[in-house]
């Protein structure tokens, strides 16, 4: 029998025996795998840095933007912002702006390379070791810069006694009705309000801390609380005496008027029905005599007072005028003793909180739509003597 080798099959699986590899070829190997495997680690990393790099743009835009409003540089804390404030921009001046605060920690809580949004938070300190936290959101613009998309805040205020406003010892007029209402656009920071209240009145009420969308008290509270941005004025006692100086000053005036006292905003005039006999005119030549002048306060409808309608004045003591009238039935001339009191008088405050007495909030305002009390001219109850 004869016994005949077969070829091996050409796909079977064919076993190299163990040869040593050469000595040039494990050199190559030993340099070329750690080569390939720092080249890739290389390039993990730099793409790692990049992003990394990209990610902390927004966050280090938004920390430019709360260091400018810190420094007091509008101009540069605007130039880091997207789109207009709501309210009005008369408080976002450097005058208006306090350092009275710090920026506190930052960080990322949304971003993505295929985005071209951001939210990123920041949580500042404010007086009372007052903390607070909210999250802006960060557009990316064409260029590749990172804008802080409508960081303001908006202060609104309803009413006020006064006609300006004053923060951090900037006083902004006041030019529109205040029952409009006002609302001011505020960039991130500290805001006091009236550090130097106007006369009569004290303001006691903790600074307020301002964050993007958010407006606290800056009372050291654990959980800062939402502010009723103003807390109204509290009456001061004392004052009364330039008050009334000022009162007596305001009745001679009235007095010293070539037509006569009985005009719009002087508390002379006549009230027949009061009188027992029917009618009595005053000559054109008579004048009046103030015999005892009031004295009054100011004072106001509740604790705190929040609009100019809460402030009057109040009779203490009256005062007392006498005037010569003649009888139209008889012609008998009769003299009438009549009160002095401040009913329909008010205290109007300037622009400087100062304050004049006049009628109706406004001494100037003998045409003015709104006034009441002075409709008929002032009614005082007169009696002869």
């Amino acid at each position: 029998m004869v016994v005949r080798r077969l070829p091996p099959d050409p796909r079977a699986v064919q076993h190299w025996p163990d040869v040593p590899m050469r000595p040039r070829t494990r050199r190559r190997l030993a340099i070329a795998i750690p080569l390939i495997l720092v080249l890739a680690a290389a390039g993990c990393t730099a793409r790692w840095m990049y992003t990394d790099r990209q990610s902390n743009e927004p966050v280090e835009a938004l920390r430019a933007f709360l260091e400018a409003s810190r420094s007091g540089d509008v101009e540069a804390a605007l130039s880091l912002t997207s789109g207009a404030p709501e309210g009005t921009e008369e408080l976002l001046v450097p005058e208006a702006m306090s350092a009275e605060w710090e920026i506190l920690d930052l960080g990322l809580n949304f971003w993505s390379p295929t985005s071209e949004h951001a939210d990123v938070w920041a949580t500042v300190k404010g007086p009372n070791d007052t903390e607070l936290t909210t999250t802006f959101d960060l557009i990316q613009i064409g260029n590749g810069d990172w804008k802080v998309d409508d960081p303001f805040t908006t202060l609104s205020l309803e009413d006020l006694p006064v006609p300006y406003f004053d923060v951090n010892g900037f006083t902004q007029p006041l030019e529109t009705d205040p029952r409009e209402g006002y609302q001011f656009a505020l960039l991130p920071g500290v805001y006091q309000l009236y550090e130097q209240p106007p006369a009569f009145f004290t303001y006691e009420a903790e600074p307020l801390l301002a964050l993007g969308d958010m407006l606290v008290n800056a009372d050291g509270a654990e959980v800062p609380h939402l502010r009723e941005t103003f807390e109204g004025f509290t009456l001061t006692e004392g004052g009364e005496a330039e008050l009334n100086e000022r009162l007596t000053a305001y009745l001679d005036e009235c007095m010293a008027n070539p037509e006569g006292p009985e005009t719009f905003g002087c508390p002379f005039g006549l009230q027949e029905r009061d009188i027992d006999v029917e009618d009595f005119t005053l000559a054109d030549d008579n004048r009046w005599e103030i015999i005892e002048y009031p004295q009054a306060a100011a004072s106001g409808y509740r604790s705190a007072v929040y609009t100019q309608s809460e402030l009057v004045l109040l009779t203490r003591h009256e005062g007392r005028a006498r005037v010569t009238a003649s009888d139209e039935a008889t012609g008998e001339q009769v003299v009438l003793e009549c009160p002095l009191t401040t009913r329909g008088l008010y205290l109007a405050f300037g622009q400087t909180g100062d304050y004049t007495i006049g009628p109706n909030q406004d001494p100037n305002a003998s045409t003015d739509p709104a006034r009441t009390s002075w409709d008929d001219g002032y009614e005082s109850l007169c009696e002869p003597t």
